[in-house]
């Protein structure tokens, strides 16, 4: 960041000071002649104060907070109103952050800014109704920014042109470039870093695309694999004959069309949808096993095509939905925490409610999958283990730590749960360890169903996210 920038607005601050004492100098000393013409100086006062002046074409034009002069001719009555509406106005941005296509600006009343290479757009109703011109909050946007970078207010008025962007003033996002957290430092916005996104551009549309189907994310297709370092438009984004791809490449590289498939499908539906999706493919692996070992009979349309149900093959799996979780869970933080909880709470139910011999009383008379004893092929004692397990199936403790990465008000919902999952597992004689971790989860559960309650606090709706003033991550 050029050292000009953090000054600029005190030295403007400072002029503005001194010319506002001129001003007053200069009533004072016209207040007879004001008097004597005061159906006239109520005019310019009302004009004034709105913020409009009148310059010698007669052209409109506003002295924006910026200290910056904007000339409005070049506008029809629409943008006009538009931009008066922004340089004369106040938003509140909540964060900003850099991204591959550009920069990101999440305003306090909901709408997003985003400032490209090619172009700004904007989430609003005003913007979505006329994406043509730029609304309130670009223009109001792009004056902040420049005011960051103008040492001195211009001497002369600045046109604008529909689309927001000042002429004869170097373009934002190469005067952003590199600046962005300097910027938001002198504005006092909050600056998210790119670690702190939990997901990339390519990762939010694959997982929109997967909210419409079957798949996880994780197991979507993985040619699907654009970037934004290459710009494409919107005839190079087209794939022959592969709709679904056509699509993807053009919501990563057109803001339209991402934006509006985040509208459709913001990130807390993404989230609900996926870790309910986790918990079912979960469940149907599960009955998917069972019957095997009842019939042998394999499942026509398995979880994940050339999964198999070799109790190896579900070990495997069910350890990797946990990971999954837990990885998700950070990932689409502030969302999906109570999803999260479910899902994990559910699994560890159905796994603990298989503490037997799965081939114990089959028809078929089977007594081995491939040369194991009934340990070898018990899903409870494969997972959690029991006192006689070596440590270091103890130290894997099966969904307890995934459990510890949710905040503790979405634990609470299934306080009752757990209690009885441990004394299962007691009469169980599960590892000590895990009985002591599952004890300590219950206790956290307990006392934030209790604060709960003491506080008269009402749960958000399911998939919302978290709740209580905790995050894993400040926002």
């Amino acid at each position: 960041m050029p050292d000009t920038v953090l000054p600029a607005r005190a030295a403007r601050a400072g002029r503005s000071d001194t010319s506002n004492d001129s001003d007053r100098g200069e009533d004072d000393s016209s207040s007879e002649e004001s008097s004597s013409n005061g159906e006239e100086e109520d005019e310019d006062d009302d004009e004034e104060s709105s913020g409009v002046e009148q310059s010698e074409s007669n052209s409109a034009s506003v002295l924006a907070t910026s200290g910056i002069t904007y000339d409005l001719s070049q506008l029809d009555s629409e943008s006009e109103a538009r931009a008066f509406v922004g340089l004369t106005g106040r938003f509140d941005v909540i964060n900003c952050r850099s991204t591959p296509a550009g920069y990101d600006f999440q305003l306090s009343d909901r709408p997003q800014v985003h400032i490209g290479a090619d172009s700004s757009t904007c989430t609003c109703a005003v913007f979505q109704d006329r994406p043509s011109g730029a609304c309130q909050h670009i223009f109001w946007l792009v004056d902040q920014l420049h005011g960051c970078f103008l040492p001195t207010p211009r001497s002369t008025e600045v046109s604008l042109t529909p689309d927001g962007r000042p002429d004869r003033l170097p373009r934002i996002e190469d005067l952003l470039k590199g600046n962005l957290m300097s910027v938001a430092t002198q504005l006092k916005w909050q600056y998210l870093r790119e670690e702190e996104d939990g997901m990339t551009r390519t990762e939010k549309v694959r997982d929109i695309f997967s909210a419409f189907n079957r798949n996880l994310p994780e197991d979507t297709r993985r040619d699907l694999t654009e970037t934004t370092e290459q710009a494409r438009t919107a005839e190079e984004c087209v794939v022959q004959g592969d709709f679904e791809a056509t699509m993807f490449r053009l919501a990563m590289h057109d803001d339209g069309v991402f934006n509006s498939l985040c509208k459709a499908m913001p990130a807390g539906a993404c989230a609900a949808i996926y870790f309910d999706k986790v918990q079912e493919h979960s469940r149907r692996l599960l009955n998917d096993f069972d019957r095997y070992c009842t019939t042998g009979e394999l499942p026509a349309d398995p979880v994940i095509p050339g999964l198999g149900v070799e109790v190896n093959d579900v070990v495997t799996q069910l350890q990797r939905s946990v990971s999954r979780i837990e990885v998700n869970i950070a990932a689409r933080a502030p969302h999906g925490s109570e999803g999260a909880a479910e899902a994990l709470v559910s699994l560890l139910e159905s796994v603990v409610a298989r503490n037997n011999d799965p081939l114990e009383g089959n028809p078929l008379g089977r007594q081995s999958f491939h040369g194991e004893d009934e340990d070898q092929r018990n899903l409870y004692h494969l997972l959690i283990g029991s006192v006689e397990t070596d440590s270091e199936t103890d130290a894997r403790h099966f969904v307890l730590h995934a459990l510890d990465s949710l905040p503790p008000v979405d634990l609470h919902q299934c306080a009752n749960r757990l209690r009885d999952i441990l004394r299962k597992i007691e009469v169980n004689r599960a590892p000590k360890p895990y009985l002591l971790h599952l004890g300590s989860l219950i206790r956290i559960a307990e006392s934030a169903a209790a604060a709960a309650m003491g506080s008269g606090q009402k749960r958000p709706a399911t998939g919302n996210g978290n709740s209580g003033g905790y995050s894993k991550r400040t926002r």
